[in-house]
């Protein structure tokens, strides 16, 4: 879906604003409006009710403290940042800056706000909203870890009411793209606020995107209506977008509950499993569906591969706990992973082996290791070597133990399973014989999504299958930097390794694309070597279903992870 574009796990990254000269010539640059296909959109009638699926719950509703996707997932209706990405062609658009420009030197950024952005209630925005949210992230009271690793460094002075400068100590590759998204809350709203973490506000949004919030039934639904009176729709580029009236988000943690509504037309929208795919809408349902969005039948299908990247699959190992600690050891554990098992019993060939946290298939990554003589795959005596040379031995009970720091410990630990994602259940319990086989045990934990997010802010935790949705131009100082181990950062496992950090450090200092590449192709290899994670599988398609009653000029753009939702009208 469009409006989840914007997750903090599926970040998108404008990389023409830097990189027209690959040799980085110091130049001032003034933003000029580009053409938009969203300029010569058909014009529609605004009406409607839509219903879409979420998996979980939003802890918050506030950007400053989002850190899970129930949470992202009503970003998009309400806040704006300052300015948006065309799909096709990841050039800026306006939103609630009308224009940017960036010094020579790359230290000084500064956005116009448009005159006529307004706020729900009625009151401007403002430059001191944002001077507002940002002295908010960098709070360190706030639980705003995750922002504050992309802002560290930064000020902003409220010039006037609608000019922003953004003061940067050392500008990275992609600062303009963190900046230009830039979501702001109400100052008026939070402003005497003495406790941000717990005030009610952060579940009462007042945003200034297209909806309002209307509706909240807890582990049922969220409801948006469309704010008639959105000072943004008047931009060239909105005019003939958000044209339903009313979104409902369902919340459907179980897929294939999500999967019988939409058949039944309960949910108009939908992302399908892998294995909904094959069993389903090419098996036993193939009748039902249409493969165009012709109105032959109630539902289609629709298979795409574009350019963005597909999310990953991974099994967490916490470096904290003894037993993980050694890269042989989870080396070894990751030559007892059956890929080829998973990807075809659990994935139906619809996923490839992944090895890389950057996409396997993206100039980021390393393209040895998708060849086989580099890729780790299933190798039961292998993995026995490498837990022999580690000092794991037989306890005499089938159970390996070593000695570690003087103490005896056992090879027996707990996966963390996320209790509505039936796919890591299967995945599990394939990991969950081939570890036993060679003198592991593993538990396998299935977490209620608030409890497992509770279990990785607090690091207490074994193991833990989990993904990440795919990034263009990733940075990966908020997962794999080891200073992003503190408590609300998403190194939650606790890797270190300092060559990493320094390549990170090089990597965002770099503006050159292809100079760019081959460090984050080096960081992909030196994290591979080390196997902090088991890296699993990754997606090839989009896959998605829709109510033939929906009609769109366009279903899907290039850089888009779903179905281009914000295009959707009812005739």
């Amino acid at each position: 879906m469009t409006w989840l574009k914007y997750l903090f796990f599926s970040v998108l990254y404008f990389a023409n604003a830097f990189s027209a000269s690959l040799d980085h010539e110091p130049k001032s640059l003034d933003y000029v409006r580009p053409s938009s296909f969203y300029d010569s959109l058909p014009v529609v009638k605004k009406k409607g009710t839509l219903n879409f699926k979420i998996n979980s719950d939003p802890k918050v509703m506030n950007p400053i403290l989002a850190t899970d996707a129930g949470s992202a997932s009503v970003e998009g209706f309400l806040w704006m940042p300052l300015m948006t990405l065309d799909p096709e062609t990841l050039q800026y658009l306006p939103a609630l800056a009308t224009s940017y420009s960036v010094s020579a030197d790359e230290k000084n950024y500064t956005f116009t706000l448009n005159k006529e952005a307004k706020w729900q209630d009625g009151t401007a925005v403002s430059a001191y909203d944002f001077k507002f949210t940002l002295d908010t992230i960098l709070n360190p009271k706030v639980n705003a870890a995750v922002q504050r690793s992309y802002l560290s460094g930064i000020s902003l002075e409220a010039k006037d009411k609608q000019t922003i400068i953004f003061h940067v100590k050392e500008p990275r590759f992609d600062t303009l793209f963190q900046l230009s998204l830039f979501l702001a809350i109400q100052k008026k709203q939070f402003d005497h606020v003495m406790d941000f973490n717990n005030d009610p506000g952060i579940m009462h949004p007042i945003g200034n995107g297209p909806y309002v919030l209307s509706k909240y039934e807890r582990g049922n639904k969220i409801v948006f209506t469309r704010n008639k009176n959105w000072w943004a729709s008047s931009l060239q580029h909105n005019k003939n977008r958000y044209n339903i009236d009313e979104i409902i988000l369902r919340i459907i943690p179980d897929a294939n509950l999500a999967y019988e509504r939409f058949i039944r037309g309960d949910i108009d929208n939908i992302s399908f499993t892998s294995e909904q795919w094959h069993l389903k809408v090419m098996g036993l349902d193939k009748d039902k569906f249409s493969f165009t969005p012709e109105r032959k039948k109630k539902v289609w299908a629709l298979k795409a591969d574009n350019k963005f990247p597909k999310s990953y699959s991974y099994i967490a190992w916490n470096a904290k706990k003894p037993i993980f600690n050694s890269v042989k050891t989870r080396t070894a554990l990751s030559y007892l992973v059956n890929y080829k098992k998973i990807i075809e019993n659990v994935f139906f060939n619809m996923q490839r082996q992944t090895t890389s946290p950057f996409g396997s298939m993206t100039l980021n990554s390393a393209p040895e290791l998708q060849t086989p003589e580099k890729m780790i795959a299933f190798n039961k005596n292998k993995a026995q070597q490498l837990l022999a040379e580690d000092g794991w031995k037989d306890g005499g009970n089938g159970i390996l133990v070593k000695n570690s720091n003087g103490k005896k410990i056992d090879f027996v630990f707990d996966f963390n399973v996320p209790s509505q994602s039936a796919n890591s259940l299967k995945v599990a319990q394939i990991l969950k014989e081939d570890f036993k086989s060679s003198g592991i045990t593993m538990n396998i934990k299935s977490l209620e999504w608030n409890s497992f997010l509770d279990k990785i802010e607090k690091r207490d935790f074994d193991s833990m299958i989990l993904g990440w949705t795919g990034t263009i131009f990733p940075n990966p100082k908020q997962i794999w930097d080891s200073h992003s181990q503190a408590e609300g950062g998403s190194n939650y496992i606790g890797y270190s390794n300092p060559k990493v950090d320094e390549l990170i450090a090089k990597a965002n200092l770099e503006f050159n694309l292809e100079k760019r590449n081959l460090i984050m192709q080096e960081i992909n290899r030196l994290i591979y070597a080390d196997q902090p994670y088991t890296f699993l599988t990754e997606g090839k398609y989009v896959l998605e279903g829709l109510n033939t009653k929906i009609k769109s000029p366009k279903w899907i753009s290039q850089y888009e992870g779903g179905a281009a939702s914000d295009l959707f009208y009812l005739d």
